[in-house]
C-alpha cells in the first residue's frame, strides 16, 4: 500500500493497520525533516507531487518490494505540503515472519522511493532563500568531488574520457546465476551507463553460495528485479533495466538491439546458441563463459573473426547439446563461477573501451583446482552455415523465431488443444514422484517413448525449469513431429494436473 496525505503522519495509526497474528515482526523507518542539508542550515521543507504518477509509482515500489520479499506486507505514507524542522515526511512499515525480510524490504522502498518517485521539494533557509529540489535527480547524481571511480580514471588506459566511453555504454547480461551476479555487480562498479538485465528465475537457497547479489530475504523472489535493486545500491547514477523473463528466439534481437556488449552468462546450450545467433545477425560482440565442476572457458564471438559458436560444435543441435546436462545444473565448485564471471566483465569493460582482450577465435581455459590458465585457438570452419554465410543470418534468426512462437504454449492455452492433448513431465533421476500430479511421466533420456507419444497426437512437455522441455520439443519437431509443443516456464501448474493423469 502507498499514500500520499498532506496531514501530519500518525506512526501509532500506521503501526495498528499492519498489525497481524501471523507477523513476528515490524520494520518500520522514519524519515524526519532535519535542520541542515549540504552544509546549509534548513527551516523548513514544501514537498510537491505530481499526485497520479506518484501514487502509480509508489505502488509500483511496494509491489516490488512485497514481490521480492515473500511474505512482506509493505505501508508507505509520503507527506506533501509545508513541513516544519522534526516532522516525518515518509513512514515506511514492514510487517514480516521474521526480521530480515522485514529489514530487506524496508531498505528496498527507501532507496527506490529516492531514486524514482516524482516528488520535489522546496528548502528554506533561515536568510529567506529557497530553491526547489528534485528528490529522484539529487539521488542519483554524484556529490561534487565525487570519487567512486578515481583509482580506476588515474589508469592511463582508462582515464577520463575513458571514463566518460563506459558512461555512456549499454550492456546486456543474460542470466543471473553465478556467472551474472558477480559480472553484473562489476560491471556496475565499473561505471556502466545502462545495464539490461534478462533472467526469468526466482531465488533459491541452493543457490546463493554462488549468486552473490542474493540474500535469503529475497528467497522466492524474481532474481532480475532483486539483482536491479541490489546494483542500484552500488551504482545509484547508472540506469539498470530488469527483464523478468527468459531469452527466446523470438525476444533475443529486440534485447540485443542497440546493446554496446552482451554477456552470456546462461546455464544451457538453446540459449547460448540463440544468442550467439542474433549477436552475430546484428554485430554486437558477445563474451560467453561456461563452468563445469573446477574448470571455465571464456570466449568472445565478434562478427566477421569467424570461429563462431557453430564453428565448435557442427551438426549438433542445441537439443541434443541440451541433453547432455542436468536443468538442475551440474556439480561446480563456487569460486570457479565467481572468477569466470569476473573474467566476463573485465572482456566487456575492454571491449567498451578498445582495449586489447582475449584474442579473435582464442577460448581462454581456467582450472581452478590445479590454478593453470590454457588458451586454445577456436576452429575455424569454411562451410560453417552461420559465419560463413553471414547474409543469411537475419533470415535464419527471423525463422527460429518464428519457429519459437510455434513452440512454446501457455498453461491457459493448453485446453485449447483438445481432449486428445497430453501434458508429459520429463524425470531426472532423484525426481519425487510422489507428487499430486505426477502419474504421467517419462524419463528425459527415453526418446523412443517420447517419440511413440508424439505420433499419437498433440504432446506438451513440461520439466521443472522449461529449458530441458523446450530442448527435446524442438529436437522433436525436427523430426517431423509437429504436434509437439513444450510449456513455458517450467512446471505444469495445479490446474494442469488433470492432464497428467
Amino acid at each position: 500500500m502507498f499514500e500520499l496525505t498532506s496531514s501530519p503522519i500518525d506512526p501509532a495509526a500506521l503501526r495498528t493497520r499492519l498489525a497481524a497474528p501471523e507477523a513476528g515482526a515490524l520494520t518500520v523507518f522514519e524519515g524526519r525533516v532535519r535542520n541542515h542539508h549540504q552544509g546549509r542550515p534548513v527551516a523548513r521543507l514544501e514537498y510537491e507531487a505530481f499526485d497520479e504518477m506518484a501514487r502509480l509509482e509508489g505502488e509500483a515500489i511496494v509491489a516490488e518490494s512485497e514481490n521480492i520479499h515473500a511474505g512482506a506486507t509493505v505501508l508507505c505514507v509520503h507527506r506533501t505540503g509545508t513541513l516544519q524542522i522534526g516532522e516525518i515526511a515518509v513512514w515506511i512499515g514492514v510487517a514480516s515472519a521474521h526480521r530480515q525480510t522485514g529489514f530487506a524490504a524496508c531498505r528496498h522502498v527507501i532507496e527506490e522511493l529516492k531514486l524514482r518517485l516524482p516528488i520535489w521539494k522546496k528548502e528554506h533557509h533561515p536568510d529567506g532563500a529557497s530553491e526547489w529540489v528534485n528528490c529522484t535527480v539529487e539521488a542519483g547524481s554524484n556529490a561534487a568531488g565525487d570519487d567512486t571511480h578515481a583509482r580506476q580514471v588515474a589508469l592511463p588506459e582508462i582515464g577520463p574520457g575513458g571514463q566518460a566511453r563506459l558512461a555512456a555504454a549499454r550492456v546486456l547480461i543474460v542470466g543471473l546465476g553465478g556467472l551474472g551476479c558477480p559480472a553484473a555487480l562489476y560491471l556496475a562498479g565499473s561505471g556502466i551507463g545502462h545495464l539490461t538485465l534478462v533472467d526469468g528465475g526466482k531465488v533459491e537457497r541452493s543457490n546463493l553460495a554462488r549468486q552473490i547479489l542474493f540474500t535469503t530475504a529475497e528467497i522466492g523472489g524474481p532474481k532480475v528485479v532483486a539483482a536491479a535493486a541490489r546494483l542500484r545500491l552500488h551504482h545509484p547514477a547508472g540506469r539498470i533495466s530488469a527483464h523478468a523473463g527468459d531469452l527466446t528466439a523470438g525476444n533475443a534481437r529486440t534485447l540485443v538491439a542497440g546493446q554496446d556488449v552482451v554477456l552470456d552468462c546462461s546455464d544451457n546450450f538453446a540459449t547460448r546458441f540463440v544468442l550467439h545467433d542474433a549477436c552475430l545477425a546484428l554485430g554486437v560482440p558477445l563474451v560467453q563463459a561456461a563452468v563445469h565442476r573446477f574448470e571455465g572457458t571464456l570466449d568472445v564471438f565478434q562478427r566477421g573473426a569467424g570461429g563462431c559458436l557453430h564453428c565448435l560444435w557442427p551438426g549438433r543441435p542445441a537439443a541434443e547439446l541440451d541433453f547432455a546436462g542436468n536443468c538442475d545444473g551440474a556439480p561446480v565448485f563456487g569460486p570457479a563461477v565467481g572468477v569466470l564471471g569476473v573474467m566476463q566483465a573485465a572482456e566487456a569493460i575492454k571491449l567498451v573501451l578498445g582495449l586489447e582482450g582475449l584474442a579473435p577465435r582464442q577460448t581462454r581455459l581456467v582450472n581452478l583446482l590445479d590454478g593453470t590458465q590454457l588458451a586454445i585457438e577456436r576452429p575455424v570452419r569454411a562451410d560453417c552455415p552461420v559465419c560463413a554465410r553471414l547474409d543469411q543470418l537475419k533470415a535464419a534468426t527471423e525463422q527460429l523465431a518464428a519457429s519459437d512462437a510455434a513452440l512454446l504454449i501457455d498453461a491457459a492455452d493448453v485446453s485449447a488443444l483438445g481432449l486428445s492433448a497430453r501434458v508429459i513431465f520429463l524425470t531426472e533421476p532423484g525426481d519425487d514422484l510422489s507428487a499430486p500430479g505426477m502419474a504421467r511421466t517419462v524419463p528425459a533420456h527415453d526418446l523412443a517413448r517420447l517419440r511413440e507419444l508424439a505420433a499419437d497426437g498433440p504432446l506438451v512437455l513440461a520439466c521443472r525449469h522449461g529449458l530441458r522441455s523446450a530442448a527435446l520439443a524442438r529436437m522433436l519437431r525436427a523430426e517431423g513431429m509437429g504436434a509437439v509443443r513444450a510449456l513455458a516456464g517450467g512446471n505444469p501448474p495445479a490446474g494442469l494436473q488433470s492432464f497428467l493423469r
